[in-house]
């Protein structure tokens, strides 16, 4: 594990993921107990942050990268997504919202029954995105047990069976806090982050909050989208979709290297961009593989 001091936004190593192992295996013994272990004490706070490690991407020389797709509010997208990249033969690490689990078990839409086993059948792993997608920087460390991250390994473990263990810990915004790295220590779960952000959220807010433009048939145009790079012209549907994946494509061309952790959201511009993102990785020959695979590989 990282050392107090050192720097935190670095890779990681084959031996360091080695002992991360281990922590994990530790977790998964203590289990739902951990809950009552934060009211015991144990181990000072700042001393057990500084065992957090942060792992924004792997150093390697092997041609390999993480998919890895966040929230999975959208059924719909989720489902395709995955069954997509499944179809040609790549699997996927997903962090789902607590929320979002919970909703696909409590309120299925027709078709979506058992979604996260489907996914899981189909090869793609599961990390935890915790429970309500809020920005946690305030939040003490029972909060975080209590609000975050047991309700959402319990709803995990209800879509996919009593011995899920997520392979990471992502939290929401790439917020991270002493009490976050603190649970990352007690769970025994690496906190997650990306090395590439593929932009697709932002390219996706951009679709829908920039300056408004007159619409001719709201069933084909959008009504705010895109205006200061169109001059004020009138953008079509197609062409703002277009632009969201150009614009995720800019960024695989930009930030690209063996070892890279590249951030997706469950939104339509990622399920678009897909075949593209696959032409991409083949045309620099870099295999995307499941992150517990790219761990090894550092």
């Amino acid at each position: 594990m990282a050392s107090a001091g050192k720097d935190l936004n670095s890779g990681i190593t084959r031996r360091q993921f080695m002992r991360l192992g281990a922590s994990l295996a530790s977790g998964a013994l203590l289990g739902s107990g951990l809950s009552t272990l934060a009211h015991s004490g144990g181990d000072d706070n700042s001393s057990t942050a500084s065992r957090a490690r942060v792992i924004r991407h792997v150093y390697t020389n092997e041609r390999k990268v993480c998919l890895s797709f966040d929230d999975m509010w959208s059924e719909f997208y989720a489902f395709r997504i995955c069954r997509e990249y499944h179809q040609l033969n790549i699997p996927l690490t997903l962090f789902p919202v607590g929320l979002a689990v919970r909703n696909n078990l409590v309120r299925p839409h027709e078709g979506y029954e058992n979604m996260y086993v489907r996914m899981r059948d189909m090869g793609h792993e599961f990390g935890c995105h915790l429970y309500t997608h809020r920005d946690i920087k305030d939040f003490s460390l029972q909060q975080l047990i209590d609000e975050e991250m047991e309700p959402s390994l319990q709803v995990m473990r209800r879509a996919l069976g009593s011995n899920f263990k997520p392979i990471g810990l992502r939290p929401p915004y790439g917020v991270v806090t002493d009490a976050l790295k603190e649970l990352s220590v007690m769970y025994g779960v690496p906190l997650v982050l990306w090395g590439l952000d593929s932009q697709d959220s932002i390219c996706t807010s951009s679709c829908r909050d920039d300056s408004p433009v007159d619409c001719v048939n709201s069933n084909e145009i959008y009504s705010s989208i895109w205006t200061r790079d169109l001059n004020g012209a009138l953008c079509i549907k197609s062409s703002c979709e277009e632009r969201c994946v150009d614009a995720i494509l800019k960024s695989y061309e930009s930030y690209m290297r063996p070892g890279t952790i590249i951030l997706h959201h469950v939104l339509k511009a990622s399920y678009l961009a897909i075949r593209r993102i696959v032409a991409f990785l083949r045309n620099w020959n870099l295999q995307p593989v499941r992150l517990s695979e790219l761990l090894t590989y550092g």
